[in-house]
């Protein structure tokens, strides 16, 4: 079931990621990366930026170092994500709301070009989505193999970047928030904690203490939020990233409205956290694309709610109108 859904929306990322793997030089973002990885492999274990990916990024360009063959790691690795995550989707929003978050997820402008970009982008998707699953799966069964699951995933994801601690601090927050469902799980879900949290305060701590010290307090400007929401519909100039950014914000509203029943479905409750705080993170203080990518099938699963919520007419004009948007965007960067 989950490979039908996804059958045709990923055959049109891969064409769309493929042109862009063949079309698109390496940028002065992709160029940083490619030299960090070139360092020693003892030195990478050891490096605070993205470890896991460099290390990847280093025995893949010993190959080759020619940057379509480059974007293609990135993309090999989004496509496993993406085939694991129509489950992910389907126990955050349910069955109905699932196959339109596919599309809308998969079909992304900003998701595409994050998929096939020299960076750790498509690595913390992947992560991001195993964490999911397995914590779904957890909830669901309550099996320990699900738990070492989302244990090992979660050690990964900070070998990706120290920042995707959140996803575990915000499945923290929801398991004590919903901890009378979920009391027979809770022992071992917070001994679980203990091998994340060693890894976060050893490798992240200090910039961790550094963000909380001098960061926090430098939020950026809302022309700034403004901008980058909209750079997940379309990164053209004009009035196109105002016109995304107004029509998703109006989807996940539409969405975040459903899911005004959280104190009793714990999925919705998933739902809000998943999106409101890597969206906040990224908006209003730390432009890291990953806390984006890692929001985005929270966000795609909200706004296919919220177009469900719809009369027929009003679904109809939503999917034309994300078509007109997200094609445009597909069109000019080509």
């Amino acid at each position: 079931m989950a490979l039908t859904t996804l059958r045709l929306p990923l055959a049109l990322f891969l064409v769309l990621a493929a042109l862009r793997v063949v079309g698109t030089p390496l940028d002065v973002d992709g160029a940083v990366v490619l030299t960090r990885s070139e360092i020693p492999l003892g030195d990478i274990v050891l490096f605070p930026y993205s470890p896991a990916y460099l290390l990847l990024l280093h025995l893949w360009a010993g190959i080759s170092a020619a940057v379509p063959w480059l974007r293609l790691l990135s993309l090999g690795v989004s496509v496993v994500g993406l085939l694991l995550a129509p489950r992910v989707l389907r126990g955050l929003g349910g069955t109905h709301a699932s196959g339109g978050a596919v599309w809308i997820l998969a079909l992304s402008p900003f998701f595409v070009e994050q998929m096939v970009a020299v960076s750790p982008s498509s690595l913390a998707f992947l992560v991001v989505v195993i964490e999911l699953l397995c914590f779904l799966e957890y909830l669901r069964a309550g099996e320990a193999r699900w738990l070492l699951g989302w244990m090992a995933a979660a050690l990964v994801s900070l070998l990706v970047h120290g920042g995707l601690y959140y996803l575990v601090l915000s499945l923290c927050l929801g398991m004590t928030f919903y901890r009378t469902r979920y009391f027979g799980r809770l022992r071992w879900w917070w001994l679980a904690q203990l091998p994340p949290l060693g890894l976060f305060v050893l490798l992240s701590g200090a910039q961790f203490e550094r963000f909380v010290v001098r960061r926090v307090s430098q939020i950026n400007s809302p022309a700034v939020a403004v901008d980058q929401w909209g750079g997940l519909g379309s990164s053209l100039s004009g009035p196109w990233p105002l016109l995304a950014g107004g029509l998703l914000a109006l989807l996940v509203t539409t969405g975040l409205v459903i899911c005004r029943d959280s104190r009793r479905d714990p999925r919705h409750g998933l739902l809000v956290l998943g999106a409101l705080v890597p969206c906040t993170v990224w908006l209003l203080w730390l432009s890291h694309d990953f806390y984006a990518v890692a929001g985005l099938p929270f966000l795609a699963t909200l706004a296919s709610m919220g177009i469900r919520l719809y009369p027929r007419w009003g679904r109809q004009l939503s999917w034309a109108a994300l078509g007109v948007v997200y094609g445009t965007a597909h069109w000019f960067a080509l």
